[in-house]
């Protein structure tokens, strides 16, 4: 398979360096898609100058979710037969790519999501909200993950094309799983590390009750 990494990236300029250099050794073709940042991520990223990477911007910031489709468009369109999307942060190890490549490649899945060791290392209002949107996307739509948040994960082209998410922010992810159980589409899970450090962005309190009645609302419309 030709497998793409698309890299949404927003004010990541303290690491996006480490990213790119991180997952040269995989030589996958890179996308990033850099979504309104107002640092100097882009440019650190320009400066690379990297064969087989490819910067994409939106002029504003549109969210992750958007950015993840702006990459993923864009991949496909030139020859991948699927994507890996990792996150700008550096909280994603690139020794876990193999994992994906392998769940796509050999076990055939359409998703592959990856699975964040929540147990060790993770606060504990943040494992008790991850593993109660996992149970409630279970009860509501009959599919379970045990990470649905995580953002470290794989989809082929043809079950693209089936998920059509519409969340442009970090609803993304939640809305990914429920559209893989509506599909029916056959997904993997991987168990994959997270690297912890100061000044990471992510998910907030507010966010989570945003999704929250995002997964209301697709109940009662999907």
């Amino acid at each position: 398979m030709k497998i793409f990494l698309v890299i949404p990236l927003f004010n990541e300029e303290k690491h996006i360096v480490k990213v790119l250099k991180g997952v040269l050794p995989y030589k996958l073709p890179v996308i990033v898609v850099d979504d309104g940042s107002l640092d100097s991520s882009s440019l650190k990223a320009q400066n690379l100058k990297l064969k087989n990477t490819t910067i994409l911007q939106h002029t504003i910031n549109l969210g992750k979710g958007a950015a993840m489709k702006t990459g993923a468009d864009y991949a496909f369109a030139h020859g991948a037969d699927a994507v890996i999307f990792m996150d700008s942060d550096a909280q994603h190890n690139p020794e876990d790519l193999p994992k994906f490549i392998r769940s796509l490649d050999e076990k055939k899945c359409g998703v592959v999501f990856g699975s964040r060791n929540l147990h060790f290392g993770v606060p504990l209002v943040r494992y008790l909200g991850n593993k109660f949107a996992s149970a409630l996307v279970a009860l509501f739509f009959g599919i379970y993950v045990s990470d649905t948040l995580c953002g470290y994960r794989a989809v082929t082209k043809n079950a693209y094309g089936k998920l059509k998410w519409e969340s442009t922010g970090y609803g993304v992810e939640t809305e990914m799983v429920i559209r893989t159980g509506k599909a029916k589409l056959k997904f993997c899970e991987v168990p994959v590390e997270t690297i912890y450090h100061s000044g990471v962005k992510g998910v907030t309190p507010l966010d989570a009750f945003g999704i929250l009645a995002q997964v209301v609302k697709w109940k009662l419309t999907l």
